[in-house]
């Protein structure tokens, strides 16, 4: 990075963040308002309906970043804990795609379309990222109030991270205990999405210095969270009396809290004059 070269967010960056929206928005209303149509009219066929819900929870999360990127994003360090969390998503969905193949409907379009943008985003997003950081500055000085909130984000981070590392390789005997029904591949898809708001949290835990760092991402994280929490108010077939629902529960809730702590604290600590920098 060049020393002393804006932070802003390059015009192309904020531009391409227009197709995740679009994708976003489309995907999410389809699998959390419409979540049992997706057994007939989905890349495959998604059961229980709780499980599309799940899945659009986390795309109205990403239309949720994609809106504060396009609108209200100043600069890059607000924005890049998006990528990698992003590419981890992609990397973990074509490779459950690819391992399951024979359970998606390949001559149906929207499958085409499913596994091409998940084949697509990690080379997008590693462009956008090397162009990005040419004309970013060295790392600003950290404001010392960020030192305190990242202990809790690494900690959540990595027992998100790893639940969905367990999902994307349980087997029947794990997969018993989950809240609802889940299959090999919809295991593995989950497992993603668990992956990608771990990722979140652990690149902003490991890179935080500045409060507007901290809105996106969490944002993000918190809206997702918020929407998972409400599946046992909607779905029936969510077994709520097992311990295990308990815990998937309170992992939930403890991560909401932690999102709406930070997010008051930085939305805070930016109202401060000249907080809202690079």
């Amino acid at each position: 990075m060049s020393s002393g070269t804006p932070d802003a967010l390059l015009p192309l960056v904020r531009a391409s963040v227009w197709a995740l929206l679009i994708l976003a928005a489309a995907n999410g209303a389809y699998l959390f308002f419409f979540p049992s149509q997706a057994e007939a009219h989905y890349a495959w066929p998604i059961l229980p309906p709780a499980t599309a819900a799940f899945m659009g929870a986390g795309y109205l999360a990403g239309l949720l970043a994609a809106v504060l990127t396009i609108f209200w994003a100043r600069y890059w360090r607000s924005v890049y804990p998006l990528v990698p969390a992003f590419i981890a998503l992609s990397v973990l969905l074509l490779a459950a795609t690819l391992a399951h193949a024979d359970r998606f409907r390949w001559d149906y379009p929207p499958t085409w379309i499913w596994t091409g943008v998940y084949a697509a985003i990690p080379v997008a997003a590693a462009l956008l990222w090397r162009m990005q950081s040419r004309a970013n500055r060295d790392a600003p000085v950290a404001d010392p109030g960020t030192r305190s909130l990242r202990p809790p984000l690494l900690i959540a981070g990595a027992a998100v991270t790893l639940l969905g590392v367990v999902l994307f390789v349980a087997d029947d005997g794990f997969l018993a205990h989950w809240p609802w029904m889940l299959t090999d591949l919809t295991s593995r898809v989950l497992g993603g999405w668990y992956v990608l708001s771990g990722v979140l949290l652990l690149v902003v835990g490991a890179g935080l210095r500045r409060w507007h760092e901290v809105v996106i991402p969490l944002a993000t994280v918190g809206a997702w969270t918020a929407l998972i929490l409400l599946l046992p108010a909607l779905y029936d077939e969510l077994d709520t009396g097992d311990a295990a629902f308990a815990a998937w529960f309170g992992l939930h809730a403890a991560l909401l809290a932690l999102c709406v702590y930070a997010l008051v604290t930085a939305l805070r600590a930016i109202r401060e004059p000249g907080a809202f920098g690079p």
